[in-house]
């Protein structure tokens, strides 16, 4: 279940990063491209969630202490496992969107991943207290 929550926070925030941006950033942002972002986003998040960033956190989970935990998983599943991502988002760009639209999509994962790694720590640690 923290899991599942865990998810919808993390996709959750790094819609509302998108948004904020592209709101400050375009001067016209209409409901057709906040549509195509969410939809994007959450297509990408269900596939990146459970095949990258869970075995990704299990593996660090193993290796890395407790105490470390906040800083080694959003920065692992930033750096580390949202390659893939960043891979493809560069590769489709002048296909399916333009640069703009791009570095939107990162910044998206970028805080999904973030999110994810400090929700994940944070259960870590409170399963460790108890």
């Amino acid at each position: 279940m923290i899991i599942l929550l865990s998810f919808l926070l993390s996709w959750l925030s790094g819609m509302f990063i998108i948004l904020v941006a592209a709101f400050i950033s375009y001067e016209q942002f209409g409901i057709i491209d906040i549509t195509s972002f969410t939809v994007l986003t959450l297509a990408g998040c269900i596939i990146v969630i459970p095949l990258i960033y869970l075995p990704v956190l299990k593996f660090l989970n193993r290796i890395v202490n407790a105490d470390k935990q906040f800083i080694w998983f959003p920065a692992c599943l930033i750096l580390l496992a949202n390659l893939p991502v960043y891979f493809i988002i560069w590769l489709k760009n002048n296909d399916l969107y333009g640069w703009s639209e791009a570095v939107l999509f990162m910044l998206g994962f970028v805080i999904t991943a973030l999110i994810f790694g400090l929700c994940m720590a944070w259960k870590n640690k409170t399963r460790r207290k108890a």
